[in-house]
């Protein structure tokens, strides 16, 4: 994994685009980045600085540190070498990584208060557990038996807190162990049929395969790597498990959107778009305009989501304690004046 976050990926090509453009020199440049920053940030620019002092290219000193940098940016600062245009790949990696910073921060920020919401949720129905059993304990009443397995109050606090973290485990284990390919295509066939939350991840995958094929077909480098390296970008088990058929679909000379095609998990739209690109000899701008677009689409269906999160959140939380309400009352009055009308 690469040790420069994209936030300082993206401040740092800003930087050295800036310095090349006023005449800066590739060493000087460097130099004044291993000046500022973090230690292991210093560190990593203090070696290639001296890696270019002694003559190497940049593209290779970066690839002397394949584990500090992502392979977008070896690919592209090398392509960006051999094609003489080092300027403008510095120039559209800043802008890459300052769009996936930006993307991240509204996401975080749109999630923010559902899951906020969710938390507090689940803690109140903890704490009304708790409080309800010793309040009903106080006036000699019997607790309510929340799961029906006659168990103490302590009792069904604790089996509340393992039914919780056995569903966060659950969850946490599904989702990092589809990112990293544990349960091969199966979720993602899954997801891409729940309406809208499956839309919106594929949204997520395309736009940044569309976005890092942009910037590689614009640095002149070869569709295989090309497309290996877009594939890579959607972090996505489901299209990165298409690199070698797709590789393979290349070397026989076939078209990108040909090999895209072949594989069945690029939807119809998204491959005519590569097809006009291709015909038109437009490919790396049509992929921009469709990066923003399916950007702006998930965006606009995160807002959608959060929402109906929200009122999902708000529900569960209104029944629980409705339900709570109402086991109260039926325990302290109702039970009472039953067991009163006996005698």
């Amino acid at each position: 994994m690469a040790k420069i976050s994209k936030a300082t990926l993206s401040k740092l090509f800003y930087r050295l685009e800036k310095s090349y453009t006023a005449g800066i020199d590739l060493h000087t440049a460097l130099q004044r980045e291993s000046e500022q920053g973090s230690p292991t940030y210093r560190n990593i620019m203090q070696s290639i600085a001296s890696r270019v002092c002694r003559g190497d290219s940049f593209s290779d000193s970066i690839s002397a540190l394949s584990d500090d940098f992502p392979p977008l940016v070896q690919a592209v600062v090398k392509a960006g070498e051999q094609g003489g245009r080092l300027e403008e790949s510095f120039r559209r990696l800043s802008q890459h990584y300052n769009s996936l910073v930006q993307f991240r921060r509204n996401l975080l920020a749109r999630m923010a208060w559902p899951m906020f919401e969710l938390a507090m949720a689940v803690v109140v129905v903890g704490v009304m557990i708790l409080i309800l059993g010793f309040i009903l304990e106080s006036a000699d009443i019997p607790a309510i038996d929340w799961f029906g397995f006659g168990l103490s109050v302590f009792g069904n606090f604790a089996l509340y807190c393992f039914i919780v973290l056995t569903l966060l485990s659950a969850a946490a284990l599904l989702i990092f162990g589809s990112m990293w390919g544990w349960f091969g295509e199966l979720p993602m066939k899954i997801a891409r049929r729940i309406p809208l939350i499956g839309k919106t991840i594929e949204c997520l995958a395309l736009s940044r395969f569309a976005w890092t094929m942009s910037v590689a077909e614009n640095a002149g480098m070869r569709p295989q790597e090309t497309t290996k390296l877009a594939l890579e970008a959607t972090q996505n088990f489901y299209f990165t498990n298409q690199i070698e058929p797709i590789r393979n679909s290349l070397d026989q000379g076939r078209s990108i959107h040909d090999s895209l095609a072949s594989t069945s998990v690029f939807p119809r739209d998204f491959l005519m778009y590569v097809d006009n690109g291709e015909i038109a000899g437009e490919l790396a701008e049509t992929l921009d305009r469709v990066s923003k677009d399916l950007q702006e689409q998930a965006e606009n269906n995160l807002k959608t989501i959060t929402t109906i999160g929200f009122v999902i959140t708000f529900l569960f939380t209104a029944v629980v304690v409705g339900a709570a309400v109402i086991l109260l009352f039926q325990k302290v009055y109702i039970e009472q004046i039953q067991s009163f009308s006996r005698f």
